[in-house]
């Protein structure tokens, strides 16, 4: 018979940092800058790999201010995510999903357990736990996803909704597998 193993209810200070605390790891956030005057970058502006991950570094940056303060970083966040919406989702899948891992998933949700915002139930098999947010996981992650709305808005506030529709559309189609083919639109 499968038993359940509880959380803790004991959170770490950072998981419960308040607005203020936030608000002033954004003005001691370092700035980056993504294109730097008198620089001749060569190549590199011809590399669409750099340009995304120039892109990256900023956003991240942004992310890291907004939400440093609560000891949540985009793994951290997508986990909670992911772990919310597919309720009983296996250790060895949410690593999948990530595309990190297992021993990172087990260092993060290691994290959330001890914060009390996530519990591992056991699944039958020693080596297996199903995952669940607490009330309180819960409760946070509606917290972090009104933080990072904020940011993301923040971050591609010099694009119409088309040209982030159309931004998201484009990404997507760089992870598509390398061997698959040329796409074709019609």
């Amino acid at each position: 018979m499968p038993t359940q193993k509880t959380a803790t209810p004991k959170a770490p200070a950072r998981l419960n940092a308040s607005l203020p605390r936030r608000q002033a790891s954004q003005a001691q956030a370092p700035i980056f800058n993504a294109r730097i005057e008198g620089i001749d970058y060569d190549i590199l502006e011809e590399l669409t790999g750099y340009a995304v991950r120039r892109a990256q570094l900023s956003i991240y940056a942004d992310f890291t201010a907004s939400l440093g303060a609560f000891d949540i970083t985009p793994q951290r966040f997508s986990s909670l995510v992911i772990i919310s919406n597919n309720p009983g989702i296996s250790q060895t899948r949410l690593a999948e999903v990530m595309g990190i891992a297992r021993s990172g998933v087990v260092a993060i949700i290691d994290n959330f357990e001890q914060a009390g915002l996530l519990e591992r139930q056991d699944a039958g098999d020693r080596r297996a736990y199903n995952l669940h947010l607490t009330k309180d996981g819960q409760k946070q992650l509606e917290k972090y996803k009104q933080v990072v709305k904020e940011h993301d808005d923040r971050v591609s506030q010099h694009l119409t909704l088309k040209e982030r529709q159309q931004l998201r559309a484009l990404l997507g189609k760089l992870c598509r597998e390398p061997d698959s083919g040329p796409v074709v639109d019609s």
